[in-house]
């Protein structure tokens, strides 16, 4: 127990925060809307866009964007109480890895676990949202 605490602290210490799983990207990236629904819900509201149809979510304060009938663009909301680093992949329910870019606004990964792109954008103190690409860029 004392060197679980020790760890804990040495993280605490460092900077580094581990983030909770808020919505697993891999449950809804390219999938169909009611293969969507089945996990996140029935979407609140949905309208056409140009690209295709764009619902928004309850869960995660999640949107989406079919294209070609498949989630393809999704954004996360609810991630904004979650430190802005590299951890916060985890709260998308994916493996922590190095970014291909990174600055004071955004840390952006490029063909990483099957997804097109995956960015997180900077708040004012932690993170603000995430945006993912399945397929199309």
């Amino acid at each position: 127990m004392k060197n679980l605490l020790s760890v804990c602290a040495l993280f605490l210490v460092s900077g580094v925060a581990f983030a909770e799983q808020v919505l697993d990207i891999n449950k809804i990236a390219g999938k169909s809307e009611s293969e969507v629904a089945a996990y996140l819900g029935n979407p609140q509201s949905c309208e056409p866009n140009k690209y295709g149809k764009k619902c928004q979510y309850k869960k995660a304060e999640t949107e989406i964007v079919y294209i070609n009938k498949k989630a393809d663009w999704i954004t996360v909301e609810a991630i904004d109480h979650l430190p802005y680093n590299e951890n916060i992949l985890i709260a998308l329910g994916l493996k922590i890895s190095k970014p291909k870019f990174k600055n004071e606004n955004v840390l952006r990964w490029e063909l990483t676990q099957g997804l097109l792109e995956v960015a997180v954008f900077k708040g004012t103190s932690s993170s603000d949202y995430a945006h993912i690409k399945v397929a199309t860029k």
